[in-house]
């Protein structure tokens, strides 16, 4: 339990959201190291529907748990991305849509650019190896904002959601980078999130949900408390999908419902969770 409130109190720490002065990046920078070497012990969950259940089963002394931006949860991995923009481009998601569109050409080539650069930053370098070697498995615009996820067959991920609109010197970003589970990526019909939750970034809520994926998983939808059908993004063994809003706060203890497709046609409603 101390250990838990303290990395909660370095994460806030890193968070320019919670600061009423500039974040120190020399601070931010040991405060993350630190983070990265603890071990926090990650809450319980609830039993899931048997006919439902996910194939997130992981050794307890595998996992790690951290959360950053207001609520966001990364399970099973190792570091997080963030940097809150100063001031966004696009105020209040208002260009967002519901159905992902490709990112391509230059646009993608520096988003992808990006988020390989901000990944081997992390744990003082501990990801660079293995960002020089992940393949582009989600090049994804939603209105202005990018989401790029890097990943290799061992298993390892980048995830980077940003705002492309704002001026490069005051955008918005985050994301995970590690390699959840044991390593391994999923078979058959396994789903294993790796984001999952709510964050803050340019002072809005916006709510995440990626992670990995079998073979067998064709496409994901969710659909929204206000009805909206919302498309997730599902290639080369990776999902994502993000909508403005903290729709997603309480997702660490209320599972996430999303109707999957498989590449035979058949389709069920699975629960996504941590």
């Amino acid at each position: 339990m101390k250990n838990s409130r303290n990395i909660d109190t370095l994460l806030r720490s890193m968070d320019a959201a919670e600061q009423n002065k500039p974040t120190d990046p020399r601070r931010s920078q040991k405060d993350l190291e630190l983070i990265l070497r603890s071990h926090p012990t990650p809450a319980a969950r609830g039993a899931e529907p048997a006919e439902h259940q996910t194939s997130t089963s992981i050794p307890s002394r595998r996992r790690r748990r951290a959360l950053a931006l207001g609520g966001v949860a990364f399970a099973t991995t190792v570091g997080f991305l963030m940097g809150p923009a100063l001031s966004g481009g696009d105020p209040a998601f208002a260009t967002w849509t519901a159905a992902p569109g490709a990112l391509i050409g230059a646009e993608r080539d520096s988003a992808v650019s990006d988020c390989a650069r901000s990944s081997t930053r992390i744990g003082d370098g501990m990801y660079v190896n293995d960002v020089a070697v992940a393949d582009v498995a989600i090049a994804e615009k939603r209105g202005a904002w990018t989401t790029v996820v890097l990943s290799s067959t061992d298993g390892f991920e980048a995830n980077c959601t940003t705002d492309s609109s704002a001026p490069w010197f005051k955008r918005g970003s985050f994301g995970s980078v590690g390699k959840p589970g044991d390593g391994k990526k999923p078979t058959g019909r396994d789903i294993r999130t790796s984001q999952l939750g709510t964050g803050v970034i340019s002072d809005n809520p916006l709510s995440m949900a990626s992670g990995q994926v079998g073979p067998d998983v064709a496409s994901m939808t969710y659909i929204s408390t206000a009805g909206e059908k919302i498309t997730a993004t599902v290639s080369k063994g990776q999902f994502a999908f993000w909508l403005p809003g903290g729709e997603l706060t309480n997702s660490s203890e209320e599972k996430v419902p999303v109707e999957v497709t498989y590449s035979d046609n058949t389709r069920e409603i699975r629960y996504l969770s941590l």
